[in-house]
């Protein structure tokens, strides 16, 4: 077994994303909101590049919180060079140590031979104790595990090239993650703005071609991607008149704000998106568009009453922005 750890930010995004990146394991929820299970093997490097998942526990497992003994009996014990203990907590609190935790899991595996390193472990055993359903969860860590890592020093308003409507670099890693999966072809984004989105596919090592109509929007987006110490090819064009490649893993869109973002109200949007199902034998699609506040939902989809011709709508969650604007992120693939 193994257990997918999200962050807490959306996990109803988180979830998505981990499915697409490990289709293998066919996850399934547990009744804590940030706490998936799956079986099989994978490529746990993979993990690094989620946005939404802080680690997967590997030969481990998952069961109701009792006491520390319970937990132990649990946990198989062998040795293990250069590793540390951590735990850590989800959704508050439970009547237990954290610290009492990684003590007794450290002195047991001490006690087997293994050698305990905690500066810099080549191997994390990690623990989760998770409040909102009573749950413990423990195996070997793949992934950073929890904490921020460095997401805010990517914030958009870093880059030498800012706009409000520039979408926030964890939401954008994700959709590209949702939109190509484990596929090793091109990321593509026809209404490219600032860039964000090749920004985070480039990050991933994905290939990835961004279009926009706007010559200061692509002159940005290169200033971005040098500040990002990334390459994306970035072509100054009109999408709604464009030969797009056959080898696409995804198509991500996050339309500018305003009236001409909304589907029914932009001919360039409506004229793509048929372009994408005229031109390609299958296209995977994120599309990222504004909606009224107050109807977003971390954990759960949301309804969805659009229809995109040529494509099925497998899924809509709600993103919320501020108190007067919120945003929906529709993942869908051609009809094909």
């Amino acid at each position: 077994m193994v257990v997918l750890s999200l962050r807490g930010w959306h996990p109803a995004i988180a979830r998505f994303e981990a499915m697409a990146m490990f289709p293998e394991l066919q996850l399934e929820r547990t009744p804590a909101r940030r706490l998936l299970v799956g079986a099989g093997e994978s490529d746990w490097e993979r993990t690094e590049k989620l946005s939404g998942t802080e680690c997967v526990l590997i030969d481990g497992g998952i069961s109701e919180w009792t006491t520390i003994d319970e937990l132990l009996s649990m946990i198989k014990v062998e040795p293990v060079q250069n590793m540390s203990v951590i735990c850590w907590r989800h959704e508050g609190k439970l009547a237990t140590s954290t610290k009492e935790i990684e003590r007794r899991i450290g002195e047991m595996f001490h006690s087997k031979g293994s050698t305990i390193n905690l500066t810099n472990p080549e191997n994390r055993f990690g623990v989760i104790l998770d409040a909102s359903a009573g749950l413990v969860a423990w195996g070997w860590m793949s992934g950073q595990g929890p904490g921020t890592h460095g997401w805010s020093a990517m914030n958009a308003n870093n880059r030498p090239y800012f706009k409000p409507i520039s979408l926030e670099p964890r939401i954008a890693r994700a959709a590209v993650n949702i939109a190509a999966g484990t596929s090793k072809g091109v990321v593509l984004d026809p209404m490219c703005g600032t860039g964000g989105l090749l920004i985070e596919a480039a990050l991933c090592n994905r290939s990835a071609i961004g279009i926009d109509i706007d010559p200061e929007m692509v002159n940005g987006t290169k200033q971005n991607l040098q500040w990002a110490n990334v390459t994306a090819e970035v072509i100054l064009g009109d999408a709604t008149n464009f030969e797009f490649p056959q080898n696409l893993s995804g198509v991500v869109i996050d339309p500018p704000y305003g009236r001409n973002s909304q589907l029914s109200e932009s001919t360039a949007l409506t004229t793509i998106l048929g372009e994408l199902v005229k031109q390609l034998k299958s296209c995977s699609l994120v599309l990222i568009l504004p909606m009224d506040p107050g109807l977003e939902d971390l954990d759960e989809e949301i309804e969805c009453n659009l229809e995109i011709p040529g494509f099925l709508i497998t899924a809509c969650l709600g993103i919320p922005v501020h108190k007067s604007l919120g945003r929906m992120m529709i993942i869908a693939k051609t009809l094909g």
